[in-house]
């Protein structure tokens, strides 16, 4: 569905562009332009997801092109939750950008042909929806993470040296900033724990064995065994 996802790529440049001007000039119309524009293009981004899944016969996340849209797809579900819970708008001058980047990517790669690999046995059990969608979410938790951090520690260098330019008033305040990279870290962790785990299973129910002792089994456990430690 090359057609709807260009018009999600449209919504989501719009969004992004409303979302930096509001950000620099701290308009109340250029937010309200960047949020409706953002909920059109999700609405439209989440019926292009179920249109791959229902015409391609199988969980849009298994090619690039989709893990690519879903990506962006997540992570702007997860602002979405960090707009309500929160009420700030600055992330979305940062994560914006990113999304619409992603999608993108995501309309110039060619879709792949069910031919080149096969799908059976991977993206037919249950377990391959739960599994790459908990990681997929894991890592646009750890992304809201990076942006909250580094608004901390901006804002903290600028109270430090007391210069408060521009843009240490647009920013949320250290307190809120420092609860959204907590609740993101805590929420990235348990998927990403809860992710790896239900991988193993599904690896064990594929061949009978739990852990493989493989390179990529092992760096998937070392950041959540670091961030539990």
């Amino acid at each position: 569905m090359r057609s709807l996802l260009l018009a999600v790529l449209a919504a989501y440049i719009v969004a992004a562009i409303h979302a930096i001007l509001a950000f620099v000039n701290k308009r109340k119309t250029l937010q309200v332009v960047a949020l409706w524009s953002l909920a059109a293009g999700f609405a439209l981004h989440t019926a292009a997801l179920l249109a791959d899944w229902m015409i391609d016969g199988h969980y849009p996340l298994f090619y690039l092109r989709e893990t690519l849209s879903f990506f962006g797809w997540a992570l702007l579900a997860t602002y979405a939750l960090v707009l309500y819970r929160y009420r700030t708008q600055a992330l979305g001058a940062f994560i914006l950008p990113l999304v619409t980047g992603l999608v993108f990517v995501a309309t110039l790669i060619r879709p792949e042909s069910n031919a080149a690999i096969s799908t059976s046995g991977v993206s037919t059990t249950w377990l391959f929806p739960v599994h790459t969608t908990l990681l997929i979410f894991a890592y646009a938790a750890f992304f809201v993470v990076f942006i909250a951090s580094s608004m901390y520690l901006f804002q903290e260098r600028a109270l430090k040296h007391k210069a408060f330019g521009a843009g240490f008033h647009r920013l949320p305040s250290l307190t809120t900033v420092n609860e959204i990279a907590t609740s993101a870290a805590l929420i990235g962790v348990t998927f990403l724990t809860v992710g790896i785990a239900t991988g193993m299973i599904w690896s064990s129910a594929r061949d009978g064995r739990l852990w493989h002792n493989d390179p990529k089994e092992i760096f998937a456990a070392l950041p959540g065994c670091y961030m539990l430690a």
